[in-house]
């Protein structure tokens, strides 16, 4: 398919959608511009996810940990 026709595609298939849909089509579109436009922005958003949610479930871990090793029931 060429690029034109690709993008008639799109335009056609978002039609008539409600706002909230349009909303998250617009969110992967960006997704996407980003991923292939700036690589390199991309990984490190990526990494500090990674990392964050890594430290997010550190903290779980610990919490768990904690309660059980006080609980005195």
């Amino acid at each position: 398919m060429t690029t034109q026709a690709l993008e008639a595609l799109i335009q056609d298939g978002i039609k008539g959608l409600p706002p909230e849909n349009l909303a998250e089509i617009a969110d992967f579109v960006y997704f996407v511009r980003k991923r292939v436009l700036h690589p390199e922005a991309f990984a490190e958003e990526l990494r500090g996810l990674s990392l964050r949610a890594e430290l997010k479930q550190l903290s779980r871990d610990e919490e768990a940990h904690l309660e059980a090793e006080f609980d005195v029931a």
